[in-house]
């Protein structure tokens, strides 16, 4: 009987050992990760992201990605690198649409939306680990979620963060966003604040003058004239306001403190008219 018990138990573990992976591996699904790249390249990508990446299957991003690891020394393997996700999106011809024409380029993100979703699905069912590189935190003004995987199902993805525009900043600044008295640090954008036409009232603004805030406006140079104009109604004059530029890139780096009443005077002095960090409060003193 104990000889017989040990060779059925025998056959059942071979059985196992023969069956029990193939199902495991018909089961077996792949995986998105939505990484946060930093805003300037890998020095500043947490050793989490990189590894993804370089483990993944499947990359999507933009040129700019491998450009900027290119000024690092460090290569993404292009033959990892299926399509970049925001042509029709925010290309130039993209950026074009939407100032001619905001209803037809957002049907065209629509489509895009649907075309990298199926793509990524596609890849999720065959097992494959696909990473969406974004700048920045994904999940600050991070285009990937907002933009491309509305509606994708989050039990099929992971959000790993990445180092901020604004986290950069305030080591430029080398000063707190949180100096004493302050009640709160706000992160913005004109068109969040007052909507793509500008057409929202400020009311919003007109109450938080009545605090001590550290305002952090994203995408705000190129219509930095509307913003202080709208920031003088309430703000004094003397308003400390700093301008971040290129945030976290060691060579491009440079921060121009100035006041309300003086910003628009001095920024004219500086070559970049983009990517810059407007930063409002006492922090930057």
């Amino acid at each position: 009987m104990d000889k017989c018990r040990h060779m059925s138990i025998s056959v059942i573990l071979v059985i196992l050992t023969l069956f029990v992976p193939c199902s495991i591996m018909a089961q077996a699904k792949g995986k998105l990760y939505v990484v946060g790249m930093g805003p300037a390249g890998p020095d500043l990508t947490a050793p989490r992201a990189l590894e993804i990446v370089e483990k993944a299957d499947v990359l999507l991003c933009s040129p700019r990605i491998p450009e900027r690891f290119a000024a690092f020394s460090r290569t993404i393997d292009p033959s990892k690198i299926a399509f970049d996700p925001w042509k029709r999106v925010f290309d130039k011809k993209a950026n074009e649409l939407k100032r001619s024409d905001p209803g037809a380029w957002a049907e065209g993100v629509e489509r895009r939306r649907k075309e990298v979703q199926k793509f990524v699905l596609e890849k999720i069912k065959d097992g494959k680990t696909v990473v969406m590189m974004d700048g920045g935190d994904p999940c600050v003004y991070g285009p990937s979620l907002h933009y491309l995987l509305e509606g994708f199902d989050p039990s099929l993805f992971e959000v790993v963060p990445g180092i901020g525009a604004f986290n950069a900043a305030g080591a430029a600044l080398k000063h707190s966003f949180t100096p004493e008295d302050v009640r709160f640090v706000l992160l913005t954008s004109p068109q969040s604040l007052f909507g793509e036409n500008w057409k929202k009232n400020d009311d919003i603004l007109k109450d938080l003058s009545k605090y001590e805030t550290t305002m952090v406006w994203y995408m705000s140079l190129r219509s930095i004239a509307k913003v202080v104009a709208k920031l003088k109604k309430y703000y004094a004059s003397d308003m400390p306001i700093a301008i971040v530029y290129y945030a976290g890139y060691p060579d491009k780096e440079k921060v121009l403190k100035s006041c309300l009443e003086n910003i628009l005077r001095d920024v004219e002095k500086m070559d970049e008219k983009w990517l810059g960090l407007f930063i409002l409060g006492k922090c930057v003193k």
